[in-house]
C-alpha cells in the first residue's frame, strides 16, 4: 500500500509539472521580442540593443507565467531564457542572411571581377563553421561546469557572433553611392 501511494504521488507530481509546462508553452509568443529597432541603428551599438531585448523578453515572460501562477514552467519545457535567447538567434539570423543575399546582390564594385562572389561564400561558409563551432554546446558546457539552461547561453553567442558578422559585411562590402 505503502509502494501504491508513493507511485500516486510521483505520478501525480511528473503529471501536474507536465501539465503546466504545456500550459506555460501556450504564453510564449514571439511578440515578447521587441529588437527590430536595433536592426535599423548603427552596427556597433546593435549587439547590446539585441541583447538588452532579449532580456526584456525573458523578464516580461516570466511575469506572464509567474501572474498565471506558472513559475517556471519545468519539465521538458524551455524556460523564458531559452525561448527569448533562441527567438533572438533567430532574428539576429534573419538580419545576417538579409545583408548577405544584399550584398550578394549588389556584386562588387569591379564587375568583371569573377573571384569576388566566391571569395565571400567561401569565407561565409568558414565563418558558419566557426561560429557553429565557437558556440557549440560541447565546446561552452565543457569550458564550463555545465548544467541547465546552457541553450541560452549558446544561442546568445551564437546572436552575438551573427550581429558582429552582419556588421562586419556592411562595414567591408557595402558599396555607397
Amino acid at each position: 500500500m505503502k509502494r501504491a501511494s508513493v507511485l500516486s504521488v510521483f505520478l501525480f507530481g511528473f503529471c501536474s509539472q507536465a501539465y503546466a509546462s504545456d500550459i506555460a508553452e501556450d504564453f510564449y509568443d514571439k511578440s515578447y521580442l521587441q529588437v527590430e529597432a536595433c536592426f535599423e541603428i548603427d552596427p556597433v551599438q546593435r549587439e547590446q540593443c539585441v541583447i538588452s531585448g532579449i532580456q526584456r523578453c525573458e523578464k516580461a515572460l516570466e511575469k506572464v507565467l509567474f501572474r498565471n501562477g506558472l513559475g517556471s514552467p519545468g519539465g521538458g519545457a524551455v524556460s523564458p531564457r531559452e525561448y527569448c535567447n533562441f527567438i533572438g538567434l533567430e532574428r539576429a539570423d534573419e538580419h545576417l542572411n538579409a545583408v548577405y543575399n544584399r550584398i550578394l546582390k549588389q556584386g562588387p564594385l569591379i564587375a568583371h571581377d569573377e573571384t569576388a562572389l566566391p571569395n565571400l561564400r567561401s569565407a561565409q561558409r568558414l565563418w558558419l563553421q566557426f561560429s557553429s563551432e565557437l558556440c557549440s554546446e560541447d565546446n561552452i558546457v565543457g569550458w564550463h561546469a555545465g548544467g541547465s539552461g546552457w541553450g541560452a547561453v549558446t544561442a546568445e553567442c551564437t546572436t552575438r557572433l551573427s550581429i558582429q558578422q552582419a556588421g562586419h559585411l556592411e562595414r567591408y562590402f557595402t558599396i555607397s553611392d
